[in-house]
C-alpha cells in the first residue's frame, strides 16, 4: 500500500492517546441488524427493475431536448445539461451498484446481466474491481484508506481507471487489481460491454468524433467518473471527525460508522437513489439491503446510535457540497496518530486543545 502522511501529536507533553481515550463505544452488527425492520432486507426484483427503466427514460428524455437546450442558452446550458445528465447517470450506477452486491434481485445471472446494463454506457466496470474484501476493510490504515491530500481531484479520471496511475487499470485483465484468471475473466466481460456500449454511442453519432465527444465522453467521463461519483464518494467518506484504525483497534462495525449520511437537498438525494443520505446503512449491510429500503433502515440504524451510542451517528446537511468537497480536499491533509491505534485528522485534534505537531516518518 502506498505511504499514508501521519503524524505523532504532543501537547504540554501529553500524547494523542490522551485523547484516544474518549474512542466511543460501538454496538456490534447483530444489534443494528435486529433494529431494522425485516422487509428492508427484501429484495424485489421488479421494483429494482423499475428504478433502472425509470433512469433510462429520465436520461432518453434529456437527449431528446438537449438540442433546444443548446440553442436558447449556448454553452450555460449545456454546462447544466451535462450536470443534470450526470446526476442521472449517477443513479443508474447506483442500481449497478446493487446489482455488484447481490442486492438486485435473488438471481445471481440477472444481478450479472443488469450489472452491466447499468455500468456500461457509463464506461464502468460491472463486474466489482473494488472487491467485498475494501468494504470489509473500511477505515483499517494498513489496507484500506485514501492515502493521499488532494486524491479527490483526480480520482477516476482516465489516467487513473484506463492507465492504472497508482494502483492498476481497470481496463487490463493482468494489471495488479486482477488476482486470478476469474477476475480477469470478468475484467475481459466487462470491458466488452463498455466498448459495445462506446461503439453505439459513435454509431449513433454517425461516426462524428466531435459529436461523441461533446455529448457522449464528456457527460460520462468528465460528469460521472470525474464530478458526480468522485465528489459523491468523497463526501460520504470524509469528514473533519472521520477516525482511522491500525492493526489490533479495527473492527467492521467500527469502520463502517466513519461513512457519513450527508443531505444534499434540491431533490438531489431521491434523485440519487438515497445513497447519499442512506450511506452507513449501505455499509453495514452492503449486501442484504436494496438502495429502495435505505431511508427505512437508515431511520431504524439512526435511532439506535443516537440512543444508546451517542457520537457514533455521522449526518450532514451539505447543500453546498461542491464548496464542501473542494474544501475538505484542502483541509483533510494530514493524519495524526501513529502508532496509537487510533489516527484522527490533525485539524479535529487541534479543535480538542491539540495544536503543537512534529513529524514522525
Amino acid at each position: 500500500m502506498s505511504n499514508t502522511i501521519v503524524e505523532t501529536t504532543k501537547t504540554n507533553g501529553n500524547t494523542i492517546s490522551d485523547f484516544n481515550n474518549k474512542i466511543n463505544s460501538f454496538p456490534n452488527l447483530n444489534e443494528l441488524r435486529n433494529a431494522i425492520p425485516a422487509e428492508c432486507f427484501e429484495k424485489s426484483l421488479i421494483r429494482s427493475l423499475s428504478y433502472l427503466i425509470l433512469d433510462f427514460l429520465i436520461i432518453y428524455g434529456l437527449y431528446l431536448v438537449v438540442g433546444v437546450i443548446e440553442d436558447n442558452f449556448g454553452i450555460i446550458g449545456l454546462l447544466l445539461w451535462y450536470w443534470v445528465l450526470g446526476m442521472f447517470l449517477f443513479s443508474i450506477f447506483v442500481v449497478g451498484h446493487d446489482c455488484g452486491h447481490g442486492t438486485f434481485s435473488s438471481y445471481t445471472w440477472v444481478n450479472d446481466l443488469f450489472g452491466h446494463v447499468a455500468h456500461a454506457p457509463t464506461m464502468d466496470m460491472s463486474h466489482p474491481w473494488i472487491p467485498e474484501k475494501l468494504y470489509l476493510s473500511l477505515n483499517w490504515i494498513s489496507k484500506h484508506y485514501l492515502k493521499f491530500p488532494l486524491t479527490g481531484f483526480v480520482s477516476w479520471i482516465p489516467l487513473y481507471t484506463i492507465f492504472g496511475i497508482p494502483d492498476g487499470s481497470h481496463f487490463w485483465p493482468w494489471s495488479k487489481l486482477f488476482e486470478n484468471n476469474t477476475d480477469r475473466i470478468k475484467c475481459v466481460v466487462s470491458v466488452a460491454a463498455c466498448f459495445l456500449c462506446a461503439y453505439i454511442a459513435l454509431y449513433c453519432s454517425n461516426y462524428n468524433l466531435w459529436i461523441f465527444f461533446k455529448y457522449y465522453y464528456v457527460p460520462v467521463m468528465f460528469q460521472v467518473l470525474c464530478f458526480w461519483l468522485v465528489m459523491i464518494t468523497y463526501l460520504q467518506h470524509h469528514d473533519e471527525q472521520t477516525e482511522v484504525y491500525e492493526e489490533g483497534t479495527w473492527g467492521f462495525v467500527k469502520g463502517q460508522l466513519q461513512t457519513v449520511d450527508r443531505s444534499f437537498g434540491f431533490g438531489i438525494d431521491k434523485a440519487m437513489h438515497n445513497i447519499t443520505d442512506g450511506h452507513v446503512a449501505h455499509h453495514l449491510f452492503f449486501t442484504r439491503i436494496p438502495h429502495y429500503n435505505l431511508p427505512k433502515a437508515t431511520e431504524a440504524v439512526k435511532r439506535i446510535l443516537m440512543e444508546k451510542y451517542p457520537g457514533t451517528y455521522k449526518y450532514k446537511k451539505s447543500y453546498d457540497f461542491l464548496l464542501e468537497f473542494l474544501w475538505l480536499n484542502i483541509k483533510l491533509d494530514y493524519l495524526v496518530g501513529k502508532g496509537s491505534g487510533l489516527l484522527r485528522y490533525r485539524n479535529n485534534i487541534r479543535n480538542n486543545g491539540q495544536s503543537k505537531t512534529t513529524k514522525n516518518e
